[in-house]
């Protein structure tokens, strides 16, 4: 499946986009340019991802392996568990956000990046992305 480029733009209070999510990517634009004091429902389908041979869904995994806990410095999202769906305002590590499978959230401008584009990514040690699979499909829905 190829990902298709998303143009940038603000979602208006009801309206909703999907974006394929792969687990290979560092960052995946939605499209979605934040707005401050919006409030968005972020939901990933019921597909499966894989770090190596290891299978999660976007809530990711519940205990790291033994090679997980030994690299979890290299972790990207600290608070984030492995493998779990991970928000991201810019292409910048100034402010992550754990999503998994359902999160409601207020953009609030946190980071302190012009980039306010919505990315996502599966957490996995940052030099590790060469050995995932799979892809999770994600609805962004403005609410308020």
């Amino acid at each position: 499946m190829s990902a298709h480029k998303h143009h940038a733009t603000q979602l208006a209070i009801g309206q909703a986009t999907n974006v394929c999510v792969p687990s290979a990517s560092r960052y995946v634009s939605t499209g979605v340019v934040l707005k401050r004091g919006a409030k968005y429902v972020i939901t990933a389908d019921k597909s499966h991802w894989q770090d190596w041979k290891l299978d999660s869904d976007a809530d990711g995994r519940d205990k790291p392996t033994f090679a997980q806990s030994a690299v979890q410095w290299a972790l990207r999202c600290k608070s984030g568990r492995w493998f779990q769906l991970i928000g991201a305002v810019g292409r910048s590590n100034e402010h992550f956000f754990p999503v998994g499978k359902h999160l409601q959230w207020t953009y609030e401008g946190q980071g302190s990046s012009r980039d306010e584009v919505l990315h996502l990514f599966a957490n996995d040690a940052w030099f590790a992305y060469w050995n995932n699979h799979g892809e999770i499909n994600v609805t962004i829905t403005r609410v308020a």
